[in-house]
């Protein structure tokens, strides 16, 4: 029996990445690609909805440290992601099922080979879904002090 291929939902910075590709050519070859304004606009909502509604894995790709368009983005998001690796963990969630990496590719070739690395990190890990409850309590009491609950 063939293993389930991993959902990996992947955002990235349209000024670093793929920005001289057409986006078409580059959603055929990743599922699941978001490409953003920018890794700093990425709420962690955003990432905790992506595993909520069935990711295995999410990558961000932002542009490298130094050299964002919106001045220090990219920096303010890999701050984001450090404090959400232990709250992922809080849940059963692994930290290896989130990366974000700071480089540029224009042309977005890499694009899918990062990907692909994430799924096969992702593949040794496992589904996720054996956490799927407790990541649901957890998602929902966060909502709840969102609206005010």
């Amino acid at each position: 029996m063939k293993e389930k291929e991993p959902k990996v939902v992947c955002f990235s910075c349209r000024f670093g990445w793929g920005y001289l590709a057409k986006e078409e050519e580059i959603a055929a070859q990743v599922k699941n690609w978001i490409p953003i304004i920018c890794t700093g606009k990425i709420d962690t909502t955003y990432i905790l909805n992506a595993f909520r509604q069935g990711a295995d894995g999410v990558l961000l790709l932002g542009c490298p440290e130094g050299d964002c368009h919106y001045q220090d983005g990219n920096i303010e998001a890999r701050k984001r992601i450090n404090l959400l690796y232990s709250v992922l963990e809080s849940c059963g969630i692994e930290s290896d099922r989130l990366r974000i990496y700071l480089a540029t590719d224009p042309e977005g070739k890499t694009i899918p080979q990062l990907v692909g690395e994430m799924s096969d990190t992702i593949s040794r890990l496992g589904p996720l879904r054996t956490h799927r409850a407790r990541q649901d309590d957890f998602i929902s009491a966060k909502k709840g002090k969102e609206n005010g609950r």
